[in-house]
């Protein structure tokens, strides 16, 4: 008998409704709704409007037809909401591009985690040693690397500037967790997407305490934390009614859109290489244990969590989200582009001129000056046409996987490919450029991955399969695969060679 489910999956800049139907043998996605959102600012803070949010997924559920065993959501990392004690929102979600989140604020929540409590002298060494200490201190009590967006630095921030609405908290939920207790009136917490805030302990499996008391915050606004396959119960009474959705039932899929792109990996192999391609990048390996020690920390790898309560060391790099902004930048002044029209500009024009640190680039702004001055700066060739701006961007985005790789290879025992995942696979360019600076061959998977690994954790709660073994199969049945393999190896090393300085300076 054919299963269907349906699977939300929201990016950071676009959200969509995804039905699967299973078959037995093999599954087929249907994209029954997309919709566009993005963070809005008001009064010098970046918000996710949820209100426009839950309105869109209610249109995807009414228009997904009746026949539906099971509603599953995925959303980036890192950001939360926060409940009162009658269970009501206090504010719109903050999003993690808030300007607030900086490094400044970062470095300042670091020394507050100081293990002595106090940083001693005050001068610019004994600060530097200070956040050092307690970046070790945070690492060594949840596993996570520090980024300044993560919720433990947003609930710091808002600790000191907006600390009436932590005042009225009775409960802060992960960004899925939250729709799916507005949905379904269910609070609890997904291991893959805890693993996100830098609060939780991966290794004892529960949230941080000693962190937690630090820093002044309240154990108790967190709830229980419980693997992806959990059954909710059904949508909430108003809710059914709205929608026409009567006895669905919600399945909590991981939460994390990366874990669920990386539970869609075509490999048959128990340990492997991944590449989870989209807005973000985010490279790592699977492993039944964490990565610790000082390169870790410093390399800034994660042991975030897996759909199976596992860990996948991961590096988070900023992604296609640069294409994207230069995209918007040529829509502004006139110049409409597909994306692989973007990339047939950039495939004609001359090879490894011009990099940039992919990651001084995340905020939005005037792409094409900013990347233009950046060349100038640092001596090398500036990109004129558009297509050499693409270029630029997309050989340096491969580059930093390079440097990416080269961090995680200490820890690779098995043989050395790269699986891709998500909406990258679609830029045939920049997979073989991949291929190019890693100097092993890539191998591609589907493009839908997040809502592939979302309703294959659906299935599996219903039953639908049980092993590994059929998980690929299934997967193997359903879509399709391709192989990078590398060229130009003398050329892209020398261009590594000048990346790798650029990135020193």
């Amino acid at each position: 008998m054919t299963k269907n489910v349906l699977a939300f999956d929201l990016g950071a800049s676009s959200g969509r409704g995804m039905l699967a139907r299973f078959d037995g043998e093999k599954i087929t996605l249907e994209e029954v709704h997309r919709f566009p959102h993005n963070f809005s600012m008001l009064n010098g803070h970046a918000y996710w409007n949820l209100l426009h949010l839950m309105d869109e997924m209610k249109n995807g559920l009414r228009k997904s037809g009746k026949d539906l065993s099971g509603v599953g959501f995925d959303t980036w990392g890192v950001d939360c909401g926060f409940l009162s004690r009658e269970g009501d929102l206090l504010a719109m979600p903050g999003s993690y591009r808030d300007p607030g989140l900086d490094d400044a604020n970062m470095r300042e929540a670091l020394i507050a985690l100081h293990p002595n409590g106090q940083t001693g002298e005050s001068t610019i060494g004994a600060l530097e040693a200070a956040v050092l200490d307690g970046e070790k201190y945070a690492f060594g009590q949840t596993g996570i690397a520090s980024l300044a967006y993560n919720t433990i630095y947003k609930l710091y921030y808002m600790k000191k500037h907006m600390p009436s609405i932590l005042e009225q908290t009775d409960t802060i939920l992960m960004m899925p967790n939250l729709i799916e207790y507005l949905f379904s009136g269910v609070k609890h917490t997904e291991y893959s997407i805890a693993s996100t805030s830098q609060l939780y302990n991966m290794e004892q499996k529960c949230w941080a305490k000693p962190l937690l008391d630090k820093l002044q915050f309240d154990p108790g606004w967190f709830t229980e934390v419980d693997l992806a396959g959990r059954d909710l119960g059904t949508l909430r009474t108003d809710v059914a009614k709205e929608t026409k959705q009567q006895d669905l039932h919600i399945i909590s899929a991981p939460g994390h859109d990366t874990a669920c792109a990386v539970a869609a990996v075509p490999a048959k192999e128990e340990q492997y290489t991944f590449l989870s391609s989209g807005t973000w990048s985010l490279m790592g390996i699977s492993s039944k244990t964490m990565l610790t020690g000082d390169n870790i920390i410093r390399d800034k790898i994660s042991n975030e969590g897996t759909s199976d309560g596992g860990y996948r060391p991961t590096v988070n790099i900023i992604g296609l989200w640069m294409q994207q902004e230069i995209r918007r930048n040529f829509a502004a002044e006139g110049r409409e582009y597909t994306f692989p029209q973007l990339a047939e500009l950039a495939a004609k024009e001359k090879p490894l001129q011009s990099f940039i640190r992919p990651d001084d680039f995340m905020q939005p702004g005037d792409y094409p000056t900013k990347i233009r001055e950046y060349c100038k700066q640092t001596g090398q060739p500036v990109p004129q046409t558009d297509g050499a701006l693409v270029r630029c961007i997309l050989e340096s985005l491969a580059l930093k996987y390079k440097q990416t790789y080269l961090s995680l290879e200490p820890y690779i025992t098995w043989e050395e490919k790269l699986y891709i995942v998500g909406g990258g696979v679609q830029n045939e360019l920049l997979n073989q450029y991949t291929a190019n600076a890693l100097g092993i061959p890539v191998i591609t998977g589907a493009s839908e991955a997040t809502a592939v690994g979302n309703v294959m954790a659906q299935f599996k709660a219903l039953n639908c399969y049980d092993t590994a073994q059929q998980k690929c199969d299934i997967l193997a049945a359903s879509f399709d695969t391709k192989t990078y393999l590398p060229q130009e190896q003398e050329a892209w090393q020398e261009a590594y060679g000048k990346f790798e300085q650029l990135m020193e300076d």
